[in-house]
């Protein structure tokens, strides 16, 4: 019996290869987007799960709040803290402290040292201890954890980076060979580690002892008596003893930072415990190694892949019922020869089973291609592995679900016909209820992608918005470039004076960071006025040179430029900055003195210049505070403004070129890398553009989708009404006529789509554009263009069978009887 229904449906869908293709394009594209957010979802979901004692595993993380009650979450620690807490807290069974750091690497191996230079933004280099492994488990191919990070002047290597440095060779010949790290520091390789999954934000490749600290030029970097400074770099995990809850922990931090922790006064210094599990997706902890994944958006995703699942289902009901007409003879003819209800149900169910097994096919085939055309979109390591259990239980899952939800209207709907009527071939003549459930899937289908269209348009407005608006600096035609950061101030300064000569530039500024980015460091101010003590929250800073305001455009209001010095003398402050100390014109924080945190000798110093506000973060937060002092050693980065005026792309090309060759010069052995600052402005909003770009795709499936299933039901209605439409041209009805009347049923359908999707996708918009300190207005001409379009789309894609029901000649239609 199975035999039969299989080899039935086989010649049934055979038979109509326009409608089973229509149905497994549409199916293939619902399950297609189900599988890849399936695999994005569990892959993030995923991460640093595969620890031993996860949940025992917490990140020490820090709540600084000044007298006023702002807040400000601290990812990084003092570099001493995590040490001083292991020999003084109870409770803990492990506690380790590591700090991120980038350095060149030597490997003085071979006829010629192979040299490697570290990235600045994000570095695979740790000096940690060996309690670091005491927590997070590695798998050892050489080596002892106990004792490979004892020792000043050892170093542990992942198997990758073992092999880069070298070569492919067994990992016990490996130790007891030297790496040089900074040209000077000379370690020993004590151990080799089989490198962690993709799926773990411990990207670590090279572990240094921490003993090394003390016993080497790291201790003019490291100071690890000094509490005052909060360092995003410097990291404390720890792991608690069996039987200890976080909350018991968190009850000894009050005393311990009293005990330690220097915090000036008016302000409140709170230590809190992240747990491991979060500290993929808490972006309000950043830090220098975490990729952060955003929760929201990834449930987003969940509800995206299942609206467009059950838009395919509903597109695939709407096919299968269009073709009643077709199939209602058949069924006639079976129940009179002794089908069942049942029967004839499975017969459909096997059907439907097909064609979904067909769309699992397709969708398998086609989702590592289409992942490897959206890499940009999603992250690295998402990959379709059939031989995965988890995957091959979601594709039977979706198939299973797929096929019943698809299948068991029009099986129940095609199953059901009388047979006496049926053979009349009135089959198809259904009862007012269920052409109401065909027309509400289809108003649900045209929601859901009004939704999508309405968003997508928003996003983009607000990105648009953001990418052009007034910073209050110049973001055009500025390179920066970090070569030679980690080297001596002298070969620096030779490389800036050298570039500053050629033709192709116009200024050179050696600073910390740009004026808007993610590094900018934070410290207290404390300003004694003459109406009392004013104290500041944690402001920003930025260290540079007398170049950086004319090169980036920032404009002084008030006083003069920063004039460069080897050690912090004066301060320029931004007019935000000069009003949260209390001064009602800009021109009044003139020559007044201030404190700050940077200064190492709790020194005063002088305001010589106030400059107008910028945006020194994203636009998701708001303009606060900011000051700039002038410490040559600090000021490691390079920005260099090229000449535009008269020039054309291969000039800026040309000079580019230039620059390289200079670098080349002074830095033989480093590679040239350098960002324009409009694109690393353009990486603030690199998630909200993800957003846009997976809405725009998912609109761009579900209208598909949705279309076809229109396409579908004026198939259907076409079929029902071919006598009318007959009846009205005999009576002289013209082709506009016939069209005008079938497209207005649809095009109610659409606006009734438009009225249910407006406030829903107004609701949407509005809480995401809550997260924009800076944001545009949800404008009533999104929903009419909206409307509009989803209005036009529906009119093209009735308007093939609209036409040619109403070209058709009606004679035909007549006597058909």
């Amino acid at each position: 019996m199975l035999k039969t229904h299989f080899k039935i449906a086989w010649r049934s869908i055979s038979r109509n290869k326009v409608y089973t293709g229509i149905n497994v394009l549409g199916l293939s594209l619902g399950i297609c987007a189900c599988l890849i957010i399936y695999l994005i979802t569990s892959f993030e979901l995923s991460y640093d799960t595969f620890h031993p004692d996860k949940e025992r595993i917490y990140r020490v993380v820090a709540s600084l709040r000044n007298a006023s009650g702002v807040e400000d979450s601290e990812a990084g620690t003092i570099p001493a803290l995590p040490i001083t807490m292991r020999n003084e807290l109870a409770g803990f069974e492990s506690v380790t402290a590591f700090y991120n750091y980038a350095f060149k690497v030597t490997i003085p191996y071979g006829k010629s040292p192979k040299k490697f230079e570290a990235s600045r933004e994000i570095s695979d280099i740790v000096i940690t201890d060996p309690q670091y492994f005491d927590i997070f488990k590695y798998k050892w191919l050489a080596g002892n954890a106990a004792t490979a990070l004892k020792e000043p002047f050892k170093v542990v290597l992942s198997e990758k980076k073992a092999k880069i440095y070298f070569g492919d060779i067994d990992p016990q010949s490996i130790i007891g060979k030297e790496v040089i790290y900074q040209d000077s520091l000379h370690l020993t390789v004590s151990g080799i580690v089989k490198d962690l999954g993709k799926n773990s934000d411990f990207i670590f490749k090279d572990f240094i002892s921490f003993a090394t600290i003390q016993q080497s030029f790291l201790k003019n970097h490291l100071d690890l008596q000094r509490w005052t400074f909060w360092d995003s770099n410097s990291q404390g995990y720890v792991k608690l003893a069996k039987g200890v809850t976080p909350a018991q922990m968190v009850k000894k931090f009050p005393a311990f930072v009293k005990a330690h922790v220097k915090i000036p006064p008016g302000f409140k210094t709170e230590l809190l415990l992240q747990p491991l599990a979060d500290v993929h997706f808490n972006s309000a902890y950043q830090d220098t190694y975490t990729r952060k994944a955003h929760l929201p958006t990834l449930y987003g995703l969940m509800g995206i892949a299942a609206f467009i699942l059950i838009i395919a289902v509903i597109n695939f009901v709407n096919l299968s019922t269009a073709q009643s007409l077709r199939r209602a003879k058949e069924v006639g003819v079976r129940k009179v020869l002794g089908s069942s209800k049942l029967s004839l149900t499975i017969q459909f169910l096997t059907e439907t089973f097909l064609v979904t097994i067909a769309a699992i096919l397709v969708s398998v085939i086609i989702a590592n291609p289409v992942i490897a055309a959206m890499q940009n979109l999603i992250p690295q390591g998402v990959a379709l592995n059939l031989f995965e259990p988890s995957v091959l239980v979601f594709l039977i899952a979706v198939t299973i679900f797929t096929a019943l939800l698809a299948g068991i209207y029009p099986a129940r709907v095609l199953s059901a016909y009388l047979p006496a009527i049926s053979l009349k071939g009135q089959g198809a003549q259904m009862p007012n209820g269920k052409k109401y459930l065909r027309k509400t899937l289809i108003v649900f289908q045209f929601t859901v992608s009004l939704v999508f269209i309405i968003g997508t348009v928003a996003i983009g407005r607000q990105i648009h918005f953001i990418l052009n608006k007034d910073l209050g600096f110049n973001k055009d035609a500025i390179i920066t470039t970090h070569v030679g950061w980690s080297g001596g101030n002298d070969e620096l300064n030779v490389f800036a004076d050298r570039i500053k000569q050629l033709s192709g530039v116009l200024l050179v500024s050696q600073h910390r960071v740009t004026p808007a980015a993610y590094g900018h460091p934070g410290t207290y101010v404390k300003y004694n006025g003459a109406n009392g003590v004013v104290k500041l929250d944690r402001t920003s800073f930025e260290t540079c040179d007398e170049n950086y305001v004319p090169l980036f455009g920032l404009k002084i209001i008030a006083g003069r430029n920063l004039m460069r010095t080897d050690t912090l003398q004066e301060f320029l402050i931004t007019e935000s900055f000069a009003k949260a100390l209390g001064f009602r014109h800009p021109a009044d924080a003139i020559g007044k003195t201030i404190l700050t945190g940077v200064d190492v000798k709790d020194s005063e110093r002088p305001i010589v210049g106030v400059i107008k506000d910028f945006h020194s973060v994203s636009l998701h937060e708001a303009i606060e505070p900011f000051f700039m002092g002038s410490v040559k050693d600090t000021e490691k980065t390079i920005s260099i403004k090229l000449a535009t005026k008269g020039k054309n792309a291969d000039d800026l090309k040309k000079a580019i070129a230039q620059i390289e060759k200079a670098s080349k010069e002074i830095y033989p052995n480093e590679k040239f890398e350098y960002k324009f600052f409009d694109e690393q402005i353009a990486g603030f909003y690199d998630k909200e553009q993800k957003t846009s770009q997976l809405m725009s795709i998912a609109m761009g499936i579900a209208i598909f989708i949705s279309c076809m299933g229109l396409f579908g039901l004026a198939t259907f209605t076409a079929q029902q009404r071919v006598k009318e439409i007959g009846v009205r041209k005999v009576l002289g009805a013209s082709a506009a006529n016939i069209v005008a009347m079938m497209s207005k049923d649809f095009i109610s359908l659409v606006v009734i789509a438009i009225v249910i999707a407006s406030p829903i996708a107004w609701y949407a918009i509005y809480n995401w554009l809550q997260g924009f300190a800076y944001r545009v207005d949800i404008s009533w001409w999104i929903f009419l263009l909206s409307g509009l379009s989803a209005v036009t789309i529906a009119l093209v894609t009735i308007s093939f069978q609209s036409v040619k029901a109403a070209m058709a000649n009606p004679v035909k239609s007549l006597r058909s009887e």
